[in-house]
């Protein structure tokens, strides 16, 4: 009995929608995908040695203890359909237990790779020659041990799945307290964002999952979107215990029994340039279809060749299904919790024949690059797209203006000597010294919002950032200020005074004046608001010294309307009384000051879209702290629709 699952049905079940006509949307299946071995070999994990447990291999017949490209790639057949697919996937073995034996388990097989693009017009790219990668922890316990998405791993009971699709059971683990009469289905989604470089990392920091498991788009610091697979194993448990239910009788191949180390592995032995047209021939891209629906897979298409397929280079062991056996292969003890249970005496592994070894590939692509930098000329402020997440810029600050346009924000970060300047939701401007890797790059129609200070362009979107860089930004100077004291224009704290060890109001205030009345205090940060307020402290309070533009520091003091004493409502003049004193104070000529200084900031959110920033920001201004004295560092958050 063959079992599979509709396409549809499955988009359904993890509240996907395939779209025909849209390329963003395309999805592809197999269902022609026949078992090549079962034995004790990962050449991920374990390569050119015996694995720790037994996999159930389909795909390449080339599969061997090694892993190269173009060895897998020069298989002879796959148990594909497709043969330009060489690449091999495998799950651990499935086994029921039950009165001391271990039967393993007959499971049909199948994948589908999801297309779904980072843009619109940006189609996805094919797998890197030499690509492994490894989905799941064999040691997990529960699912949070597992380190993956929700959805990433799968366990579903097909109950009446012909007559009725949706009385399909979906569970945590495979542990069912019912039988599953036509099979128990077990699905691994595997990351679809490649970071353009490595082609193999043991903890799996080569690949990253989109911001929506499979469906969304890639971060920054993995640009490359590659065909989302998901690899399904539907296994007969209907075929030698019917009507019996599965909790506490399933075993995997590595003695787990709570159904969490379920894992997976891909490496890569596709035919590129085939599967590269493939993915951008429009025939193959109109919604949800077999891989032999597109024009350019179906050339290829041998089901005879993929039931005939065996191993090139021979098997290391071979178990049958439903044959019986008395212990796990390995040394693999019944196991639900706590340290993996040792084997005493120990259990010997086969020795490997010379033919299933052989030289692994680079775990470096060295290929023409997958992506497209977007340059950025010197003094220039150059558009670098639509971002978005939890973090966006890394080290930066953030301010509103009921009248903002592009260049008011990029003055802004210019001056505080921020080379990224990103505008969201028509009225924020957020400056940063760097782009967060973990940022996602969002099609341009998410950044739509057009700039309140002018229509006629836009300003980022709803909790995503409209990016533009300048690599000339790096040196803070703060217009019409020559001071070296002066560390630019901040902002007042959200619930009290930035600086709270000292205030007082003068009706005859000037810059010295505040500066010499904090040295009385003991204080080592000067502030003046209103032109006549004077606040001092050692250290930011209540989330303020967040950076300003300079011209919202715009009030002349009451002592000398010459000079600028902060702003008439949230805006400070800021000084750093440890720095060495200049010439006059408050000169209109526009000289630069670059001291670092580290500023703890912070600001309250505001509409929907708005940011939070609650981080330490370095900028090249003039501020250092006192000696002895430390200050926390804190991520500042971007929050926004996702």
């Amino acid at each position: 009995m063959k079992v599979t699952l509709s396409l549809l049905s499955v988009l359904a079940y993890f509240g996907q929608t395939a779209t025909a006509g849209d390329p963003g949307q395309a999805a592809w299946h197999l269902d022609n995908l026949y078992p090549l071995a079962t034995e004790r070999l990962d050449p991920v994990v374990s390569p050119n040695g015996v694995a720790s447990h037994l996999h159930r291999i389909v795909g390449g017949s080339a599969f061997g203890a090694n892993y190269n490209y173009d060895q897998y790639n020069g298989a002879s057949c796959s148990t594909a359909a497709v043969q330009a697919d060489k690449s091999n996937y495998w799950m651990p073995q499935l086994f029921w237990r039950e009165n001391g034996t271990y039967v393993p388990l007959k499971a049909g097989t199948r994948f589908y790779y999801f297309l779904h693009r980072n843009k619109p017009d940006e189609a996805v790219k094919p797998f890197p020659p030499g690509l492994r990668m490894l989905v799941g922890n064999l040691n997990a316990k529960s699912y949070a041990e597992t380190g993956l998405p929700t959805g990433a791993l799968n366990f579903i009971c097909l109950k009446n799945h012909f007559s009725t699709p949706n009385g399909d059971t979906a569970g945590p683990d495979f542990n069912f307290d019912i039988d599953c009469p036509q099979g128990l289905v077990t699905t691994v989604r595997f990351p679809t964002c490649w970071d353009g470089v490595n082609l193999y990392k043991s903890d799996g920091s080569h690949m990253k999952y989109t911001d929506n498991l499979q469906f969304g788009v890639c971060p920054l610091s993995h640009p490359v979107r590659i065909p989302g697979i998901m690899l399904e194993y539907t296994w007969q448990t209907y075929a030698y215990r019917p009507g019996v239910p599965l909790r506490n009788k399933l075993i995997w191949a590595n003695g787990d029994t709570t159904g969490y180390a379920l894992h997976s592995d891909f490496v890569n032995g596709w035919d590129t340039d085939i599967l590269n047209q493939a993915l951008n021939d429009p025939d193959c891209l109109s919604g949800d279809m077999t891989m032999t629906a597109c024009p350019t897979l179906a050339m290829y298409m041998n089901l005879g060749t993929a039931q005939n397929c065996q191993p090139q280079r021979g098997v290391l062991e071979s178990y049958q299904d439903f044959q019986p056996i008395g212990a796990l292969p390995g040394c693999n003890l019944p196991w639900s919790s706590g340290p993996k249970p040792a084997c005493n005496p120990s259990v010997p592994n086969p020795a490997i024949p010379n033919n299933l070894k052989g030289t692994d590939g680079s775990l470096t692509y060295s290929g023409p690059p997958y992506t497209n930098t977007t340059t950025s000329p010197p003094n220039t402020w150059t558009r670098q797209g639509c971002i978005g997440g939890a973090t966006s810029l890394a080290n930066s600050f953030q301010y509103a203006d009921a009248a903002m346009t592009q260049a008011k924000c990029q003055s802004t970060c210019g001056e505080w000597g921020m080379q990224y300047s990103g505008l969201m939701s028509g009225q924020y401007c957020v400056c940063g010294s760097d782009v967060d890797p973990g940022a996602f790059r969002y099609a341009d129609s998410n950044c739509n919002s057009p700039c309140a200070g002018d229509s006629t362009k836009t300003c980022g979107g709803n909790g995503k950032l409209e990016l533009f860089r300048n690599p000339s930004a790096t040196v803070v100077n703060h217009p019409g200020v020559s001071d070296p004291q002066y560390i630019g224009c901040r902002r007042t704290g959200g619930s009290g005074n930035a600086l709270t060890a000292a205030s007082i109001n003068y009706d005859s205030m000037t810059i010295e004046w505040c500066k010499n009345y904090c040295t009385a205090q003991k204080q080592t940060l000067a502030a003046i608001s209103f032109g006549r307020t004077c606040t001092c402290g050692n250290a930011w309070a209540n989330g303020g010294g967040t950076p300003y533009p300079q011209n919202q520091c715009n009030t002349p003091c009451k002592g000398n309307t010459q000079q600028i004493c902060g702003g008439p409502q949230i805006t400070l003049s800021t000084f750093n009384l440890t720095l060495p004193k200049g010439g006059p104070s408050g000169s209109p000529s526009a000289s630069a000051s670059s001291v670092s200084t580290r500023i703890s900031a912070s600001a309250s959110s505001g509409p929907s879209g708005a940011v939070t920033v609650t981080k330490t920001v370095t900028v090249t201004a003039a501020c250092s702290n006192p000696a002895g004295r430390r200050r926390n560092h804190r991520d500042m958050k971007i929050f926004g629709d996702a």
